[in-house]
């Protein structure tokens, strides 16, 4: 089968990682309008179905109506898709195929309690004898750019390194690696030995993930694993402005962060509105978005809780004004 070939990823890029119910298509036209200096974004992961097909204008609707016919845009956007040993995935896969979707990533990473129970995320990486022919059935039926992210293991990292090789055997072009295994959670600091030691084995580049907090933290990881690119999740969430303070040199100061959170909700409210939603939706996604950006400031955990608790939008962006 003849691969289309996407240009390749240079070192040190930046990506705003796949988080399911955040990155969305309203989410990413704000980031990909107001902070540019992402390199590459992703879609939240979209579930292979067990049963059945989806419609081709659910696929199209979960990209992005109105981003799907943007080249440049689908070139930077990772379309990720969950699964497990039950579902469809060879038909969804030829129908992201189909609609010539130029890069695909294989979720093996998801720590969610019910992804797990139901043989899906990181539950995968249990049995790489039967991991095998799955990823095998999908590099075999999508022409695009192939990805995964995986974590450095399910209870232990005895099979991160092979993890590592049978994703490279079977045509995975990179490569995102967790430093913490799903047991784990997110109740330890993530280990970026565990990056470096993928990076060590790996034939293909290593993007690495895991705490990165701060727009320092990227050179440390950069130089402390070796890794290609770096994939940012809950802090990206927390400063959707990382991408563009790194590349700048900005060292952040509490009062200039204030003025980023207001000046990031505006226009992700207009962008809403402008989207006809409700005012029930556009109050649940400004909350699912603001979980994190009030992290480590003054009174940061009091604001966050009312902002939780607010029950009507004009409530919640009162909240934010008063900061």
């Amino acid at each position: 089968m003849e691969i289309r070939t996407l240009p390749p990823i240079p070192y040190g890029s930046l990506f705003f990682a796949p988080m399911e119910g955040i990155t969305d298509e309203s989410f990413r036209k704000t980031i990909l309008k107001l902070f540019p200096e992402w390199d590459y974004l992703a879609c939240d992961f979209l579930r292979v179905p067990s049963a059945g097909r989806y419609p081709t204008k659910h696929i199209v609707r979960h990209f992005g109506k109105e981003l799907f016919d943007i080249p440049w845009i689908k070139e930077k956007t990772l379309y990720q898709i969950l699964t497990s040993h039950r579902a469809f995935t060879v038909d969804m896969v030829k129908q992201l195929d189909e609609l010539n979707v130029p890069w695909m990533d294989v979720n093996l990473g998801c720590p969610s309690p019910t992804v797990c129970k139901n043989g899906g995320g990181s539950f995968l990486l249990t049995d790489l004898i039967t991991l095998r022919p799955l990823i095998k059935s999908i590099r075999d039926n999508f022409k695009g750019r192939l990805t995964a992210k995986i974590r450095s293991g399910y209870t232990n990292t005895n099979k991160l390194e092979d993890s590592i090789k049978m994703l490279n055997d079977e045509g995975i072009e990179y490569i995102t690696v967790h430093g913490r295994t799903r047991e784990q959670m997110y109740k330890v600091p993530a280990d970026w030995s565990l990056i470096d030691r993928a990076v060590k084995i790996s034939k293909v580049p290593i993007i690495g993930n895991g705490d990165i907090w701060e727009a320092s933290d990227i050179d440390r990881m950069l130089k402390a694993t070796g890794c290609h690119a770096v994939m940012v999740a809950r802090g990206a969430l927390k400063s959707p402005w990382m991408a563009k303070d790194y590349r700048l040199g900005i060292v952040e100061q509490e009062h200039e962060r204030i003025q980023k959170i207001k000046f990031f909700f505006n226009e992700y409210r207009t962008l809403l509105e402008n989207q006809n939603i409700s005012m029930r939706g556009l109050l649940k996604q400004s909350k699912s978005v603001s979980r994190f950006m009030l992290d480590g400031m003054k009174d940061g955990e009091i604001h966050r809780r009312k902002l939780i608790l607010s029950q009507t939008v004009p409530e919640f962006f009162s909240i934010l004004e008063s900061l």
